[in-house]
Formats: structure tokens, C-alpha cells, sequence
């Protein structure tokens, strides 16, 4: 089976950036079960599923045609960092989470201290991806609750410059206007 994520290429140190994440994108691709979306992200290469029951892989921008379809997980490794619009992606992604399920994820993690935001550019330019993205900050402002977070700095390169976050997610159904009794204001009746 190619891989489609394979096409998103990362230029000047992106392929050591891909190996030195691989553990954990593969890691994260084993703890995945069931009906499985692997959102292609450039972080993303090979496949190491093994107890999935049905696999769709699909790159970002196909996302509105999966919409009705809720996944038991969805995975996305690197796609929340190269994503045009945080948000919006995060809010194509709710939907696609089952209510019993789950996202795991694999990011470059960045804040929003002035040096980071200067390095942004030249990282999306490298890599394709932003370095000073909140990724769980965008995640739970989507409706999501982080029940496991890994965030650490990345190995082998200069201290504190890259930071990977590596972590589960699931649905917060007390956020997303599940409950019926919630009207438009947010008061209840």
C-alpha cells in the first residue's frame, strides 16, 4: 500500500525530523483500534496498525468528505502543526471522533513567546509546520478533553527550540452542546 502522506515532503532537515518522531508515531498508530482515520500529516510515515479493524487514510484537505462518518480513532501526526487554520481543522475533527472514541496525536508543540513566533516562518519553510502552535489549547477549545499528554522537549537538537507533544484526546461532552436542556445562551431553561 504507498503511503499517502509520503507526498507531503519536508525539506532540509524534515526527513531527521520524521525519523526522530517515527518511535512515536508508530507507537501511537499501535494503540489505535477499530474504525481508524489516519489524517496524513507530514510527521506521518509508514504504518505500524495493528489491531484496527478498517483503515481509511486520508490528507486533510478530504476531511469534509468523511463528515457523518464518526471514527473510534483518529489519528494525526503533524497535521494540526501544518494545518493553514488550527481551528478550523480542529473543528472538522470533532465530528469525526465517535462519542466513545478517541484522537491521537503526534505535534511539533510550540507558546506564544516572540522567539518562537520569529522561528515560525523559517519552520514552516523547513518543514511545512508551525513551531508555536498550542496544540492542546487548541484541542480543548474544540471540544475536546486531553486524558494522556506527553510533552517534552525533542531529542538531538538545540534545548528547548522544538518541543514534540505526544497525547490522547477525546470528545468533552459537556462542552459541545450535547446536552438538550442548554439553550442557545448557554443558561438552561
Amino acid at each position: 500500500m504507498a503511503d499517502p502522506g509520503s507526498n507531503m515532503r519536508l525539506a532540509g532537515g524534515g526527513a531527521a525530523l520524521r525519523r526522530l518522531l517515527a518511535p512515536d508515531v508508530a507507537a501511537m498508530q499501535r494503540r489505535a483500534g477499530g474504525l481508524v482515520l489516519d489524517i496524513r500529516g507530514p510527521l506521518a510515515a509508514g504504518f505500524a496498525y495493528e489491531s484496527v479493524g478498517e483503515l481509511v487514510v486520508a490528507p486533510p484537505a478530504s476531511l469534509d468528505d468523511r463528515a457523518g462518518t464518526p471514527f473510534d480513532t483518529v489519528c494525526t501526526f503533524g497535521a494540526l502543526a501544518a494545518a493553514p487554520c488550527l481551528d478550523s481543522l480542529v473543528a472538522a475533527l470533532r465530528p469525526l471522533v465517535a462519542s466513545d472514541g478517541r484522537l491521537l496525536f503526534v505535534e511539533l508543540d510550540g507558546d506564544a513567546r516572540r522567539w518562537r513566533r520569529r522561528l515560525d516562518r523559517l519552520a514552516r519553510r523547513m518543514w511545512g509546520m508551525s513551531v508555536s502552535r498550542d496544540i492542546t489549547g487548541a484541542l480543548w477549545a474544540g471540544g475536546f478533553e486531553v486524558t494522556s499528554l506527553d510533552r517534552r522537549p525533542l531529542q538531538h537538537g538545540p534545548p528547548g527550540l522544538l518541543r514534540v507533544v505526544v497525547g490522547v484526546a477525546r470528545p468533552d461532552p459537556h462542552r459541545l452542546g450535547e446536552r438538550a436542556d442548554v439553550t442557545a445562551t448557554g443558561a438552561a431553561p
